[in-house]
């Protein structure tokens, strides 16, 4: 809706030719547009299907790789081990404390004997509990250090990329693999700085996958940046909240790409005021009056409606400030060889 506005007298150059009507036999096929608000202005955007939940996995400490069980692409499961550390030193630490732990505590009953038959002191007891616990600790320490040489998956996913090879020296937080969750998605678009006015007020915003064309799902937004972080525009992110969408039937995944389509309540034009395709009117006898034919769903026939322009928009679609609704159906090709109540084949290509 951003083209620029041309007087409405040069119309009548570009109407179809104002010869009357030829009654056709049977059905004639034609192809429909809907008479959208002139209230709404439509803004589009390009945008790509992101991770909405993901993780670079790490190690929590430094170690060599001995194994690095996935590839990129890979399905894993949560609690899966993509890679492990050389676990020998850690190992050999887990044994020590182990043992300091079971003699700590073979004391600790010993103790506890002793204390009941008033052999040992209370103070002697419970230096040998304090000692006990220490043991315990450092135990308890020295298994989860072990069980951390082994990197599992936090959650259902797959691997998007690998960040090292194996048999190389990891570092403590150095990432290893991006894990990904397929069925928590985003979509990230860039808008211009100055549109982002737009969300101050009443919106909605739609979502159109380039392999799914036509189909389109509401969605919200979820975040966005106040300022562009580098002068290219500001990032917006958004969930799809449509109850119709659905992961198994519409399969849409990471790097898909899609359209934004978001939709700012105007009061530009007078209430009312429809756009409609230059394609779509008709002009009567010595161009005087301009129709358009409205599609009736039920009947599967048209109605030759007077209408009333305002202004062109653009180079193919005109203003219509009377005779039309927003939402209603007309026929935007084949216009010009249809009579009144004519039955018509709605053409889907």
């Amino acid at each position: 809706m951003n083209g620029k506005l041309i007087p409405v007298f040069v119309l009548a150059a570009l109407m179809s030719c104002s010869q009357p009507p030829v009654k056709e036999q049977g059905p004639r096929p034609v192809k429909l547009v809907e008479a959208t608000s002139l209230n709404v202005v439509e803004k589009s955007f390009s945008g790509v299907v992101s991770p909405d939940q993901f993780s670079d996995l790490a190690f929590k400490m430094s170690g060599p790789l001995i194994s690095l069980k996935v590839d990129e692409g890979q399905k894993v499961r949560a609690g899966q081990v993509v890679a492990e550390i050389d676990p020998q030193d850690f190992k050999w630490e887990y044994e020590a404390k182990k043992a300091s732990y079971q003699t700590a505590q073979a004391q600790l009953q010993r103790a506890k004997k002793l204390l009941s038959k008033q052999a040992i002191s209370k103070q002697e007891y419970e230096t040998t509990e304090a000692s006990f616990s220490n043991a315990e600790a450092a135990f308890n320490y020295a298994q989860n250090q072990l069980e951390q040489t082994k990197l599992r998956a936090p959650f259902d996913g797959f691997i998007q990329k690998k960040y090292v090879e194996n048999y190389q020296k990891v570092q403590a937080g150095q990432g290893i693999v991006c894990l990904i969750n397929p069925s928590k998605l985003q979509i990230q678009y860039t808008m211009p700085e100055t549109n982002i006015t737009y969300f101050t007020t009443p919106y909605t915003i739609y979502v159109e996958f380039d392999n799914y064309k036509g189909q389109l799902f509401k969605a919200k937004v979820k975040d966005y940046v106040e300022a562009s972080p580098d002068g290219s525009g500001v990032p917006v992110f958004l969930y799809i909240d449509d109850p119709n969408f659905n992961l198994d039937k519409y399969k849409v995944a990471v790097g898909f790409s899609c359209r934004v389509i978001l939709n700012i309540e105007s009061l530009s034009f007078n209430e009312g005021a429809v756009l409609v395709p230059i394609s779509a009117i008709v002009a009567g006898e010595e161009n005087k009056n301009k129709y358009v034919f409205v599609y009736n769903n039920q009947t599967q026939k048209v109605e030759r409606r007077q209408i009333k322009e305002a202004e062109l928009v653009g180079k193919d679609n005109v203003v219509v400030t009377e005779g039309l609704t927003a939402g209603e159906m007309i026929v935007s090709a084949g216009a010009t060889r249809l009579v009144d109540g004519q039955q018509v084949k709605v053409l889907t290509d």
